[in-house]
């Protein structure tokens, strides 16, 4: 069989027994990654493969993750219409008000969280939500999206997924005017991280594929696993370890996290700080 991940990207199973989890999460302070599962499960999952579920949100379907300076995760929940908080000590409360489809959470800058709202995948009615460090939830006046999914801020822009386009969308964090960036074919994008030379990540639900995009020379496949014997439906990704010179990918459709070593490491981490948290 042909080798569909090059021996270069290192390519390793961190740690199995996963229901389906979509998102992951680098904690930085406490050196571990977090996931969600099907049926509401919190993972915790360190770098030596060892899994523990911390806790269990009833009725939940968790996706995406992000994490405060206070160490607290915060926990996009469809099944339940909500975004959680999971402090240090893993109480669990409601952060800001309902949300239909809340999938990824990404903080800017200034503590806001941008949580996408997915929509249906076969209609153009997805948005972003933005939750203050107070809870105050209001709803970016944006175009619609098409089914709005993986989101990445950086100093000035956020970049959210389309999955339906498919394609990647981009605005100033000063705007509401969202427009599309990169423009795929005939896949599923989901997930997006930024590396520290200036790349984007985009990881595809379908098909197994990793591609990474810069303004000068577009974008580049990393990797085309159409077998999904190692890589099953990458769907959100995350750079982890001391260096960040790994990324982990999490699978919707199977029970891994796997990593692998990406041609540039990720871009530093910023945690911003919660009032509402301490």
């Amino acid at each position: 069989m042909t080798n569909t991940l090059p021996d270069a990207l290192d390519f390793h199973i961190l740690a199995s027994g996963f229901d389906h989890v979509e998102g992951v999460c680098w904690d930085p302070v406490r050196n571990c990654l977090w996931a969600g599962g099907e049926a509401g499960q919190v993972y915790r999952v360190e770098l030596d493969g060892s899994v523990n579920v911390v806790t269990t949100i009833g009725g939940g379907a968790l996706l995406g993750l992000a994490l405060d300076a206070n160490e607290t995760l915060y926990i996009c929940d469809p099944g339940n219409h909500q975004v959680w908080t999971m402090d240090a000590h893993f109480e669990v409360a409601a952060f800001g008000d309902a949300i239909d489809y809340p999938n990824y959470p990404a903080f800017a800058p200034d503590g806001r969280l941008f949580v996408s709202d997915s929509g249906k995948f076969a209609e153009a009615n997805g948005g972003i939500v933005v939750i203050e460090a107070d809870g105050t939830t209001t709803r970016a006046p944006t175009r619609a999206l098409a089914f709005a999914n993986g989101i990445a801020i950086d100093e000035t822009t956020l970049w959210i997924i389309e999955s339906a386009a498919p394609a990647v969308s981009a605005m100033s964090l000063d705007d509401t005017e969202l427009v599309r960036v990169i423009e795929l074919e005939r896949c599923v994008p989901d997930g997006l991280a930024l590396d520290a030379a200036g790349g984007l990540l985009i990881s595809c639900y379908q098909p197994n594929q990793l591609w990474r995009w810069t303004e000068d020379n577009g974008l580049e496949l990393i990797f085309d696993e159409w077998t999904g014997e190692l890589i099953l439906s990458p769907t959100n990704v995350a750079f982890c370890g001391e260096n960040l010179e790994r990324l982990a990918l999490a699978s919707l459709c199977g029970h891994d996290i796997v990593t692998i070593a990406p041609p540039h490491p990720g871009a530093p981490i910023r945690l911003p700080r919660s009032e509402r948290h301490g």
